[in-house]
């Protein structure tokens, strides 16, 4: 690090949820300082001391990476499922900075992406852990949908995936169903024997909402290598999340408006198994919608809000600095944003 950049103010991006937690750390000049990873952070599902923990390891490691700067951080932007107040006595206490916002889990989302595109609105949808849509029209007016948890909702989801694996590989076991690879993926991943051992893992042990979320990936393998019961699965996540985003379109009244639908997390990067019926989907009620996969994590736009907060503008010159460091840490990126 340069000394001219120490002098600068830096700003903190802290994003987090039901699987991990990031903390982005850059100098006002766009120039990527530091960045760190830490565990769940959702009270929802997890304690409070895991939750705490997570974000300590986030911030801390972000933090010792970035230097860690001579100057207390301007401004911090907290988004996702996380305690404000317990992420803002950390943040405050780690690092001295002046100011902690409270970022929309959309909105991160959305200004992880539009700085790069000039969007100036539409619709975002996560598809992570969890699942959720939120948007907003021309008219400024706001709407969202989903976002209701693993047993009420999250329809779509990297959790939702894994328990309909779950529950097709078992379903096939017991001959309820014709076979499926979905049956000895889930025996390795898990280290079974027998299926019927998900039962105590699952109601004695308990399955944590990552740990069934980590079977995603695994169904998109096995829906690559062609096993239709997977494929189905993935297609039927897709429009589930369609629906969400359906939902955001409707009450804006966007049906006939040229907007943007950006589509965020994990699960999207099973690619044209997921992404094609949820494009189709979306394209029946909304013709001229732009389906547009963010390359950008959801923490760069926590990020960008502080920096905006603080009074940064947002100069072509910063956003390409800002994105030459966010190539560095390929954990932040998706590849090259698709449209279609």
């Amino acid at each position: 690090m340069t000394s001219e950049s120490t002098r600068e103010r830096i700003f903190l991006g802290i994003d987090g949820g039901g699987t991990k937690t990031d903390c982005l750390i850059a100098n006002e000049a766009g120039l990527v300082l530091g960045y760190g990873r830490g565990g769940p952070v959702n009270l929802n599902f997890v304690s409070d001391e895991t939750a705490r923990a997570s974000i300590v390891k986030a911030v801390c490691d972000a933090w010792q990476a970035a230097g860690p700067p001579s100057s207390a951080p301007a401004v911090a932007g907290v988004s996702g499922p996380i305690s404000l107040a317990m992420a803002e006595e950390i943040i405050r206490r780690e690092t001295g900075a002046q100011q902690v916002i409270g970022v929309g889990e959309w909105e991160s989302a959305w200004w992880a992406v539009s700085p790069w595109s000039g969007y100036r609105h539409g619709i975002a949808v996560d598809a992570g852990t969890g699942s959720l849509a939120a948007g907003f029209n021309k008219r400024g007016e706001r709407a969202g949908a989903g976002g209701l948890g693993t047993v009420l909702g999250d329809e779509g989801s990297g959790y939702w995936i894994g328990i309909q694996a779950l529950r097709a590989a078992l379903r096939a076991e017991d001959g309820r169903e014709p076979p499926t690879r979905l049956q000895q993926a889930v025996r390795e991943v898990l280290g079974l024997k027998h299926l019927r051992e998900l039962i105590p893992l699952f109601y004695q042990k308990g399955l944590a909402r990552h740990e069934v979320a980590a079977l995603c990936p695994v169904v998109v393998e096995v829906a690559k290598q062609g096993d239709k019961k997977a494929q189905m699965i993935l297609a039927e996540a897709g429009r589930e999340l369609a629906l969400a985003v359906i939902a955001v379109v409707r009450k804006l009244r966007m049906e006939n408006e040229t907007f943007p639908v950006v589509a965020f997390g994990s699960v999207f990067k099973a690619g044209e198994l997921i992404l094609g019926p949820f494009r189709e989907a979306v394209l029946e009620v909304a013709p001229n919608a732009k389906i547009v996969v963010a390359h950008h994590a959801p923490v760069v736009g926590a990020l960008v809000r502080a920096m905006m907060h603080g009074g940064v503008e947002l100069t072509d010159q910063l956003l390409a600095r800002l994105e030459e460091g966010l190539r560095r840490e390929p954990s932040l990126l998706a590849g090259d944003p698709q449209v279609g």
